[in-house]
């Protein structure tokens, strides 16, 4: 499963409030779900909050959480091998899909009003279940960023090879139109008469 890459980024951001329904606002307190990843650590990926379409899990070691003083971080390896997991790399990769939601249980929470007319929901302790890879998702601050195998990476960053920059000269060299190359042999003729190299 390696192979896949990794999709990343922040299921929530303590910053971000989201609209819930044009009837209130929802934040999150940065230690909301603290004492819930100790409790209940196997956290699942979904597809789109499907529980029949599963992408990772932290019992599997395929997916990774962690809150940070941002928000709530996370890593995703999703199975190259499978047909979701697939579709998941696909589409993250290409920009179609690049946020995420989560689905959690709200163990405790705190009502104030910010000005006359919206009313602020700040979830203290909630229980998380799940994130997914969404289209729609109800705090637009997340994200899901994708990022090549460690292999893939690699190859394309190596220096390459003497052999392999000459093999790429001559490529080049023999993709020139003859008509070309004939006008570059003639200047480079007659820079070098004009310096005596050549008669």
């Amino acid at each position: 499963m390696s192979d896949a890459g990794i999709i990343s980024g922040y299921a929530i951001k303590w910053s971000d409030r989201a609209d819930v329904g044009g009837y209130f606002l929802e934040q999150f307190d940065p230690q909301a779900f603290d004492e819930s990843l100790i409790d209940n650590p196997d956290i699942v990926a979904l597809w789109s909050h499907q529980d029949d379409r599963p992408l990772g899990r932290v019992s599997n070691r395929t997916l990774r959480i962690k809150p940070d003083a941002v928000g709530l971080w996370y890593t995703l390896v999703p199975d190259a091998t499978s047909p979701d997991g697939q579709e998941a790399i696909a589409s993250v990769r290409s920009g179609l899909v690049h946020q995420v939601s989560i689905g959690f249980w709200v163990d405790k929470e705190e009502w104030t009003w910010i000005d006359d007319e919206t009313l602020l929901r700040v979830v203290n302790r909630a229980e998380l279940k799940e994130l997914s890879l969404v289209t729609w998702p109800a705090y637009q601050d997340t994200s899901a960023n994708y990022a090549a195998p460690v292999a893939a990476r690699a190859a394309q960053s190596a220096p390459k090879s003497v052999a392999s920059r000459r093999a790429e000269m001559e490529m080049k060299f023999r993709s020139m139109p003859v008509t070309n190359h004939q006008a570059a042999k003639r200047r480079i003729e007659a820079k070098m008469r004009a310096k005596g190299i050549l008669k």
